[in-house]
């Protein structure tokens, strides 16, 4: 499923043409036209060690999760500077959402969970006590589909998170 929405991710980008300023293209295929509007205000475009694009996520988020009524953005402060990081929403499923997570770095958006997506729904994030390098560890929810919980932590190693655990919770 993460090479399926890392591959349409970057189908999405490819009709985009990055010029100066801003600017929307399409592409057209015999099934469908794809407008993909990008932009180089705030340079933190995807490149072979950065995935994924804080600002190309926000625009085309709409076509990447779909109809799917999750929560697309949470926000947690994980290195306790008084800014939370961002986990945004890039695809979207029955039981909740892949999110990848950013943090602010100057005026850009720097990615913090290489190509692992977050699982997560309105279950929520929460921010642990245990941290590593000043970055806190944080555990994922969203229901099982079989009435119980899967909780997903993450840990930091340095230059990312990680994951750590994955495990379902009954009761």
């Amino acid at each position: 499923m993460k090479n399926l929405v890392k591959f349409l991710f970057f189908a999405v980008l490819s009709a985009a043409t990055v010029a100066c300023g801003s600017e929307a293209t399409s592409e057209q295929s015999d099934s469908a036209t794809v407008v993909v509007e990008t932009s180089t205000d705030n340079i933190d475009i995807a490149t072979e060690n950065q995935p994924y694009s804080y600002a190309d996520i926000v625009k085309n988020q709409d076509s990447l999760v779909g109809d799917f009524g999750w929560t697309r953005k949470h926000e947690l402060d994980l290195n306790n500077d008084g800014v939370n990081e961002e986990f945004l929403a890039v695809e979207g499923y029955s039981r909740g959402m892949g999110y990848v997570l950013f943090t602010k770095s100057g005026s850009n958006w720097k990615l913090l969970t290489d190509v692992e997506t977050v699982p997560s729904s309105d279950a929520g994030i929460v921010k642990l006590d245990a941290e590593h390098n000043g970055w806190h560890d944080f555990t994922a929810s969203q229901g099982s589909g079989r009435g119980g919980i899967i909780e997903t932590t993450f840990r930091w190693d340095g230059t990312k998170y990680i994951l750590k655990e994955q495990k379902e919770v009954t009761e």
